[in-house]
């Protein structure tokens, strides 16, 4: 029962630690972005290569009558649909991260400091990320 015990609190505390350590930043989110733009642009132009070239040919196979070329030409076409199909999330990705990543600013934060006869103020970093709803 000890032991049950032991491995349960070391479990919720290794999670919560775990949990805690990212940070992220505007450049984080805009090379994320970077690299799913660049992942979506590899996709679409691989998937439709593949889509032209395997329906091309499944055209010139399908009117010299060999089953076996069609069918793979065939299945190469629409691979390379479902290869530009897959490229779509990746687009859609990376715009979500750049509009995140341009929401985040660094900016100077006005305090108001009152003094013996006098108001000052005294400006501190920091980090504002703006919510649109």
């Amino acid at each position: 029962m000890k032991t049950i015990r032991l491995l349960l609190a070391l479990l919720l505390v290794s999670s919560i630690l775990e949990g805690q350590t990212k940070e992220f930043s505007k450049d984080y989110f805009l090379q994320k972005s970077k690299k799913q733009k660049t992942t979506a642009w590899i996709l679409l132009g691989g998937g439709t290569a593949m889509a032209i070239g395997g329906f091309a040919a499944f055209n010139t196979s399908w009117n010299s009558g060999s089953n076996s070329s069609t069918d793979i030409a065939g299945i190469i076409g629409v691979a390379g649909i479902l290869v530009d199909g897959a490229s779509i999330p990746y687009f859609i990705s990376a715009g979500k991260n750049k509009r995140t990543a341009m929401s985040m600013a660094f900016d100077f934060k006005p305090i108001y400091l009152t003094g013996e006869n006098l108001v000052t103020t005294k400006h501190y970093p920091g980090l504002t990320l703006k919510i649109k709803i």
